[in-house]
């Protein structure tokens, strides 16, 4: 409920009065009858994020609300939204999912569990913006306990023979698309899979393996692939013998049997935060180009060595070939069969390092400790966020200034690295769709890779999908969304109760990146170009996106926390 209505008050789809203390509005009953409500809240100087105080939720003449009439009065009989009564759907399947993993949630996270595979299954709060940010529409609760990270259940890995003339293949240079199976199959699979093969499969063609999630396999797959099962275009393999574990992002795999395997990133056809699971074909052939362009620009930049940033590269894409099914199919079948291999984080870690996903630094343990308690015990609250604060900003905003490129860096997305607990540089990984930048303003235009383009289709669906743009503020925006507004303020909010102040991490933040400015002034023109200190930036609104759909774009200019730390005002 505090989730919901922060976002709703936050993008101004409810309107509030403050009196006494208490954010005061309006709900509407079945009946037609404006009824009151009321909350206290806080206006947070992080772009003006509203924050909730637990429990205070309140309706007029009762105490607090059940979530079904809080969802009926305030936005369902109120809002004029075309895509209110999904959103109310995603917001119950939301409540249900998260009430399902709670009741597994351990006191405490064990100490066996404090690495960076099992971390991942204990991210249970997701998205801390997004109110819907557990609705994964399409898993029955059956479903969501076999498949979802936060219950750590052994997931079978599936695959499928396709054809070789329906896949499309995109590899890196020096790497074979043959490594997938040859560390992911023992012989026992390989053997069990030729037979299949023998007995299933059409002798003439050659066959590409190609993973698949056991939900896919069993709720898609038979269906929109019937014609390609009947003429063995397509034959389904069965499991594998090696079970995976699920990471945050639900559709990608870890090994459990070999812990510096790939790991495997599925198609698979749920809907959640707002976007579709699937596997677009354009993104599973960009997947090694974009990866080889980064690399290619970290291992030649002189910083990002000396920070030690890296990126977990993505290796290998496949996908279906979707282009000459019938319009009908194509519609149904588009991104649901493909993968990409990703690599372990455990190949960019010395003996001395361990890794944490960066959300983990929100994370409340059931019995009220933050998990980051202990380091901070340890080093101070003051020593320790900054040591954070540049090791995470420098290269982001290096790269966004310097380089023109833009990174999907929320904290699902980063990968903090650590010695004894002190943050010591970051790795950032889901490359394929999570860049975006002006090919001409590229600090190096010449390396850009040669992309697969966005299929007309994808861009009406998700307009706000792409990497290529005319614009160099929606470059800016990229970073300044989803790093300061969503990630860095998650984590001012967090270090807040340790007696940071909102205050003191904003001006070290804007300290850090003027620091790294004055450092290097051959870019000031594109300190400039890429103004991270604008009262113009934008950031999305996610919650009018779920009410009005995707047809267009929603956005505001909050305040900007940085402008406000580096102009001094309080």
């Amino acid at each position: 409920m505090r989730q919901t209505m922060e976002a709703l008050l936050f993008e101004g789809i409810v309107e509030a009065e403050r009196k006494e203390g208490r954010w005061l509005f309006a709900g509407r009953t079945a009946q037609g009858r404006e009824v009151g409500y009321s909350c206290e809240a806080a206006e947070k100087r992080s772009f003006g994020r509203i924050k909730i105080a637990p429990g205070s939720i309140r309706r007029e003449g009762e105490a607090t609300p059940g979530l079904h009439v809080l969802l009926e009065e305030v936005i369902l009989n109120r809002e004029a939204g075309e895509k209110a009564a999904s959103f109310i759907a995603e917001l119950l399947e939301t409540l249900a999912k998260d009430a399902q993993a709670r009741q597994s949630e351990p006191e405490e996270i064990p100490p066996a569990d404090r690495h960076y595979e099992a971390l991942e299954s204990h991210m249970r709060d997701g998205h801390r913006y997004h109110p819907s940010y557990k609705s994964r529409l399409g898993f029955s609760l059956a479903d969501n306990g076999a498949y979802g990270p936060e219950f750590d259940r052994d997931v079978p890995l599936h695959w499928a023979a396709v054809d070789r003339r329906l896949v499309d293949v995109s590899c890196a240079e020096g790497r074979a698309p043959e490594e997938l199976a040859g560390r992911h199959l023992s012989e026992r699979d390989r053997s069990r899979f030729e037979r299949v093969l023998r007995d299933a499969g059409h002798p003439d063609k050659n066959y590409v393996f190609v993973p698949v999630h056991p939900w896919q396999m069993e709720h898609v797959l038979p269906s929109v692939f019937a014609p390609q099962l009947a003429s063995k275009d397509i034959v389904p393999l069965g499991a594998s013998e090696r079970p995976y574990r699920a990471q945050q992002s639900i559709r990608t795999l870890a090994s459990r049997h070999d812990a510096s395997a790939s790991y495997i990133k599925l198609a698979l056809s749920i809907v959640n935060t707002s976007t579709s699971r699937i596997l677009a074909q354009h993104t599973t052939n960009n997947a090694p180009r974009i990866s080889e362009w980064l690399d290619r620009i970290v291992q030649g930049d002189e910083l990002l060595r000396r920070e030690r940033f890296e990126i977990l590269r993505e290796w290998l894409g496949l996908s279906f070939r979707y282009g000459e099914l019938p319009p009908v199919q194509h519609r149904l079948a588009y991104g649901t069969l493909g993968a990409i291999c990703r690599e372990n984080v455990s190949a960019h870690l010395t003996d001395r390092e361990e890794a944490w996903p960066l959300n983990a630094l929100s994370l409340v343990q059931r019995n009220g400790r933050p998990f980051i308690a202990e380091a901070i015990g340890r080093y101070g609250v003051e020593a320790w966020s900054e040591a954070l604060i540049r090791v995470l900003t420098v290269p982001i905003v290096h790269l966004l200034c310097a380089h023109g490129i833009a990174l999907e860096s929320h904290a699902q997305n980063i990968i903090l690295v650590l010695e004894d607990g002190w943050p010591t540089r970051i790795i950032v990984k889901d490359l394929h769709d999570g860049v975006r930048y002006v090919e001409d303003k590229l600090l190096r235009p010449e390396w850009a890779p040669a992309l697969a383009p966005e299929p007309e289709t994808h861009r009406k669906f998700n307009r706000y999908s792409f990497l290529r743009t005319e614009s160099v503020s929606e470059v800016r925006d990229y970073t300044y969304d989803a790093f300061f507004f969503i990630c860095m303020t998650d984590l001012c909010l967090a270090l807040e109760p340790f007696g940071l102040s909102e205050a003191s991490f904003w001006r070290r933040t804007a300290e850090a990146i003027e620091s790294y400015q004055q450092a290097y002034p051959q870019y000031r023109e594109r300190f400039e170009l890429f103004d991270l200190f604008a009262a113009d930036a934008l950031v999305e609104e996610m919650t009018k996106r779920r009410l009005h759909g995707d047809g267009a774009l929603y956005f505001r200019s909050p305040p900007n926390p940085l402008r406000a730390a580096r102009d001094g005002l309080s």
